[in-house]
């Protein structure tokens, strides 16, 4: 289960810069090839932008956005303003205007992409073109993000509906399915519960009553199988006969006089990989109290991953020989120590050169380069003190 979640604070600029090498290209005029008696002795520069690498990674502080930052060439001393575009599915998501200058061969832009995307369709980056500039294919490029805003899937059973019930649908960030008793009959129908996988069930003022030792089995080995959380919102009024089948659940002991107002208002319970949260309280509806925040601190909690893993990408569009090639990479939560990291380049089995990765405390990814003096396919096993974290494979062309 991997969700962008992370939980540490970073200060937020609009353009992220990051390390790449440019190589500006001159023309060279052979003695021979000279026009002797013309006005035009070299050859006429061609002004040319172009799309040289786009990255693709989480926003540290929102796990609902993720920034698409673009690197773009000039080349040739083109000038002017240009208008740099972002769409999905065709539609235009985030725009903004560039000022190009003909001394300047290198220029960044980044974007912030929130919930409103459709994953599931392409990105396109369109730049205009500036004045004489006639190749304008590479100012456009469609691509796939690797990285998903997903959502947890949460069943939320509703034994007696209450003044916390709406509260709890209406501030948990998550796709839900809402289960509760019909009002003209009471009875409570979960068949397509126990058909749905969910990532947490949260129990509301749920049951009411006590349920049979075969219901329980049957929840239980469904929440085992599914590697389901479990959260129980319970009233402080509620008959606690009827909860304490469901106590060892939440780590809890239960004693003949036990008595909810003892119990931490927001339990947190971890048994290896399973998590619970026992709430106790009237008041998750009085958002003067702030219970809702911690609810979703409760939920956050419970969708951390407790592994830290990493993913790495190749940033250029076009990899190409005596380039150098942009690799950058990311962990699935944000660690609080900087790791040493390090790259082996092979090519056919044998060991090229290694490459040592920067980190970029701003947008939280760690990046490095090499050059590919040959064509061909390279691999690159990326280590962190000697322990292989990730793999990434390079096709190099002409």
């Amino acid at each position: 289960m991997k969700y962008l979640k992370y939980f540490t604070k970073y200060i937020i600029i609009s353009f992220i810069f990051f390390i790449s090498c440019s190589k500006n290209e001159e023309n060279f005029v052979e003695a021979n090839d000279l026009n002797i008696g013309s006005d035009k002795v070299f050859p006429e520069k061609v002004i040319d932008l172009s799309i040289e690498n786009i990255l693709i990674y989480p926003n540290q502080l929102d796990e609902n956005s993720i920034y698409i930052d673009i690197e773009i060439s000039n080349k040739n001393e083109g000038q002017g303003e240009v208008q740099i575009a972002l769409l999905n599915d065709g539609k235009l998501v985030a725009s903004n205007p560039v000022i190009i200058s003909n001394d300047k061969s290198t220029y960044y832009q980044s974007f912030l992409v929130s919930e409103n995307i459709n994953f599931e369709k392409n990105f396109k980056i369109e730049i205009s073109a500036l004045q004489g500039e006639d190749n304008i294919k590479n100012n456009r490029h469609t691509f796939e993000s690797n990285l998903k805003i997903e959502k947890p899937k949460i069943a939320i059973l509703s034994g007696k509906l209450n003044l916390n019930t709406p509260y709890i649908i209406n501030n948990v960030n998550a796709d839900y399915d809402h289960f509760y008793p019909n009002p003209l009959n009471k009875n409570l129908d979960i068949t397509n519960f126990w058909f749905t996988k969910y990532d947490i069930i949260l129990l509301d003022n749920f049951p009411v009553k006590p349920v049979s030792d075969k219901w329980l089995n049957l929840f239980l080995k469904k929440i085992i199988s599914e590697k389901s959380s479990l959260v129980m919102n319970s009233r402080l009024d509620q008959n606690v006969n009827v909860l304490k089948n469901f106590f060892p659940i939440f780590g809890f002991e239960y004693k003949d006089d036990i008595d909810l107002d003892d119990f931490n208002n927001y339990s947190r319970y971890k048994s290896k990989s399973f998590k619970s949260s026992f709430i106790s309280t009237n008041n998750l509806f009085d958002t003067s109290k702030n219970e809702i925040s911690e609810l979703n601190n409760v939920i956050d909690w419970i969708l951390k991953d407790s592994d830290i893993k990493y993913s790495f990408y190749v940033a250029n569009l076009n990899s190409k020989k005596n380039d150098s090639i942009f690799i950058y990479g990311f962990s699935n939560i944000v660690d609080s120590e900087i790791k040493s990291i390090e790259a082996e380049v092979l090519k056919n089995g044998q060991l090229i050169s290694t490459i040592t990765f920067l980190f970029n405390p701003v947008s939280g990814y760690y990046f490095s380069q090499f050059e590919a003096i040959d064509v061909g396919d390279y691999v690159l096993n990326i280590k962190d003190n000697n322990t292989l974290i990730d793999t990434i494979n390079v096709n190099i062309y002409n």
